[in-house]
């Protein structure tokens, strides 16, 4: 059975012949990072992504890399992200809870 690796957001098969796996929350911050609004082919796209743990490697290598000219594009995105962290700090879900305060770090 091959060891499964995890690093920078990447789910590696030990075996060569296997593309690397992401894991789903890193699937889904590459969706923020998008010009699109990721809650219009997922409606439920903000409550799935609060349940999930946060990968902060990834999501601080991502908002790093970007230039200003990249973060003015998808600037309605970070702001959607930064809100509906604040509005899961509102919930009764530990679990939202938890990993909408870890976002913003």
């Amino acid at each position: 059975m091959a060891q499964t690796e995890k690093k920078g957001g990447l789910l590696r098969k030990s075996s060569a012949s296997k593309k690397p796996l992401k894991e789903k929350v890193v699937l889904m911050y590459d969706e923020v990072f998008t010009t699109e609004d990721p809650s219009k082919s997922n409606p439920r796209f903000w409550e799935e992504l609060f349940l999930m743990k946060v990968n902060l490697e990834y999501l601080e290598g991502k908002l790093e890399a970007l230039d200003g000219e990249e973060l003015m594009k998808i600037k309605d995105n970070i702001n959607c992200l930064f809100q509906h962290c604040i509005q899961a700090l509102g919930e009764e879900h530990p679990i939202r809870v938890v990993n909408a305060l870890q976002v913003p770090q």
